[in-house]
Parts: C-alpha cells; sequence; structure tokens
C-alpha cells in the first residue's frame, strides 16, 4: 500500500495515533490480500499464447496498447471499489460497545474549542472529550481548569490543583443508576438532600443544560455555603444518569457557570 496514502488518511483523522494505527494495520492485512487476489485473477484472465512469427501492423499494436491500459484501469477501479468496501468491513466489525466504536459512530473529536460565557464576559476553553464506554456517555470538559478522575461507577471532574482549606469541594459528578427511572430518581435524590442541606428546592423539569429534572438545594447564605445542583436524566433505556454539580455559593458564577457549560456537552450514547 502507498505510503503517501497511509500519510494523508493518518494526516486527516482526528483519532489518536492507537485508534489509527490499529484501524489502518487491519486495512492493510486486508488490502494485502485483496490485491494479490486480484492481481492473479487479471493474470489468470489472459492465457499465455505464443506469438505468430508474421509481422502485426502498427494500428493493431497500438489496439493491444490501448487494451493493456485499460485493463489496468479496470483493475484500479476494481481495487479501489474493494478497499471502500474493505475498509466499511473492518469499521463493522469493530467491538460494538468499545470508546472507538462509539467514537466512530457518533464523530467525537479528541479536542475542540467551547465558546462559554463566565460571570458576563465570553471566552474559548479547550474541551477534552471523555467518551466511556461503560457508561455509554460522552463529556466535554474544560482540560486547562479540570481533570477527569475515573471511579468505580462513577467520573468525577474537578479542579487540576485541589482547593485549599476553608473552601469546599468543587466537582461534576457523574454516574449512572440503570434500573431506576429520572422521575423516579429525582424524588428519591430531593428526599436524601432534605438531611444534608438547609434548603432543598422543589424539583424542575428543564431542558437546558440537559434534558431532565433539577434538584438545586443550598445551605446557608455565607459565601463559603455549599450549593450542589443534581440533574437526573435519561439513560435511553429502563435508567438514569445523575450529573451533580458542587460548588460553594461564591463560585456560582465562576465554576458553577463553567459546570453549566460543561453539561451542555454531556450526551447518552444510545445502541444504534
Amino acid at each position: 500500500m502507498d505510503r503517501k496514502l497511509k500519510d494523508e488518511l493518518m494526516k486527516k483523522s482526528n483519532y489518536p495515533d492507537d485508534w489509527k494505527e490499529e484501524i489502518w494495520g487491519r486495512l492493510e492485512a486486508q488490502l494485502d490480500r485483496v490485491e494479490v487476489d486480484a492481481t492473479s485473477d487479471n493474470t489468470q484472465s489472459i492465457p499465455a499464447e505464443r506469438p505468430e512469427p508474421q509481422e502485426e501492423p502498427l494500428p493493431q499494436r497500438s489496439n493491444n496498447n490501448k487494451n493493456k491500459h485499460k485493463g489496468m484501469r479496470t483493475l484500479k477501479i476494481w481495487i479501489g471499489v474493494a478497499t471502500a468496501a474493505v475498509a466499511a468491513t473492518v469499521f463493522l466489525s469493530l467491538p460494538a460497545g468499545t470508546a472507538m466504536m462509539n467514537s466512530v459512530k457518533n464523530w467525537f473529536v479528541p479536542e475542540k474549542k467551547i465558546e462559554i460565557e463566565v460571570e458576563g464576559h465570553k471566552e474559548e476553553t479547550n474541551g477534552q472529550v471523555h467518551v466511556d464506554d461503560t457508561s455509554d456517555y460522552a463529556i466535554y470538559y474544560d482540560k486547562d481548569r479540570y481533570k477527569l478522575v475515573e471511579g468505580d461507577g462513577k467520573d468525577v471532574i474537578t479542579t487540576i490543583d485541589p482547593l485549599p482549606e476553608p473552601y469546599p469541594e468543587v466537582s461534576l459528578t457523574i454516574e449512572q443508576k440503570a434500573d431506576v427511572l429520572p422521575e423516579e430518581l429525582a424524588k428519591q435524590i430531593a428526599g436524601q438532600l432534605q438531611g444534608e442541606y438547609a434548603r432543598v428546592d422543589a424539583i424542575e423539569r428543564v431542558t437546558a443544560p440537559v434534558d431532565g429534572y433539577l434538584v438545586h438545594a443550598i445551605d446557608g447564605s455565607d459565601r463559603l455555603s455549599e450549593v450542589t445542583n443534581v440533574y437526573v436524566v435519561s439513560n435511553k433505556k429502563q435508567g438514569s444518569f445523575v450529573l451533580s454539580g458542587r460548588y460553594f455559593l461564591e463560585a456560582a458564577e465562576g465554576h458553577g457557570a463553567r459546570f453549566y457549560h460543561t453539561l451542555e456537552q454531556f450526551e447518552v450514547l444510545a445502541d444504534e
């Protein structure tokens, strides 16, 4: 396979290098077999004959050359079609449910610029994608301010450097409850927060930053009073995702706003 073709494909692909190499390796192995078979078929279709010891007119030789070129063009076209077919076969043969397959199906680029508004000012952030092939979701987060920590059954987006005392926790936690529907789960969460926060607002049905239910709670009116916004959304099956943002009152227009925009990038990867 032409090295230039491989380099061009690798350059134009937005997927990480290890994904590219795996995909290309599968394609190359398939294409090597395709080209060998195609060459063999072409050779067999033209039986070797001993030429007659007579002089052939020049126009006839020209026609033979044309036929040869035509045959080569046909072979190249056939290989091109076979290449496309092999590529489709390789992609479709990737294990369903893997991060690679989800990325191919949903066209998530590893990084992208995201415009947000914080404290009345617009700014552009560098979004880093996280595709969870276990819980089937994807999200972009600001990689310059936050890190994503994968845990047992939950992922946590938090500040790159821990905040010093006395600042409360700042985090956005993502977890899935596979067997409870959103409306019922929102009621359960509201009941739990009643014993933890001074004020728990009535459950709201919202469409932004995600489509689901919001439970808002706050523990006082001091600048360091803890605040939580819990969004409950459908996992497009028989369960829910719980998206819990935690920060303090003074950070409502800072971390609170950034978490809001982060949740705008949340997407459930439903089975096709």
